[in-house]
């Protein structure tokens, strides 16, 4: 595993598309969960679940990337607040990368395929498994519902306490 000293150009496109990808996949499952009927309902999870395909692999791409690049040290922060950021970075990562699993398990599980968009179907014979359809959908819910939002508030609320206390250095201190 590489030691950067920051961010690449191209980690930090990861970071955001994995942010826009995430927040429309949350709004989706959101909306969905509140959808004023069944109709309703099943036409956003089918977006959600078509949009989930790319999500699933741009995801392992992104967890792959960080392992392989590791995060850069952190610079003008107490231990603890570099222990936070690396926890919340880290559990964000295993979060997305339980999300992109038991989204599909839970799906093949059952004996459904994945429509995307119409445009091909994916299907994996899983039926057989079907005692693990429960658990999957009850921990995709479970994460998707408290966990990833709860840890994309810590997140941001560390970005925000980064960036004012960086902008409140000097430029002598940040070189």
């Amino acid at each position: 595993m590489n030691t950067p000293r920051n961010y690449s150009g191209i980690s930090t496109l990861n970071h955001w598309i994995t942010a826009l990808s995430v927040v429309a996949m949350l709004v989706f499952g959101f909306v969905a969960a509140f959808a004023p009927n069944e109709n309703t309902e099943n036409y956003i999870m089918g977006i959600h679940i078509a949009l989930g395909f790319f999500v699933f692999w741009f995801i392992l791409w992104r967890v792959g990337y960080r392992l392989y690049e590791g995060f850069p040290p952190s610079q003008g922060q107490s231990q603890l607040e570099r222990r936070a950021a690396f926890w919340v970075q880290s559990l964000i990562l295993l979060t997305l990368t339980l999300q992109v699993i038991t989204g599909p398990l839970y799906i093949f599980t059952e004996g459904e395929a994945m429509d995307v968009f119409g445009w091909f179907s994916v299907s994996l014979p899983m039926k057989s498994l079907g005692v693990l359809h429960e658990p999957a959908e009850s921990i995709h819910v479970i994460l998707g519902t408290y966990v990833l939002p709860t840890l994309i508030g810590l997140h941001f609320l560390g970005a925000v306490k980064h960036y004012l206390t960086r902008r409140q250095e000097t430029p002598a201190d940040l070189s």
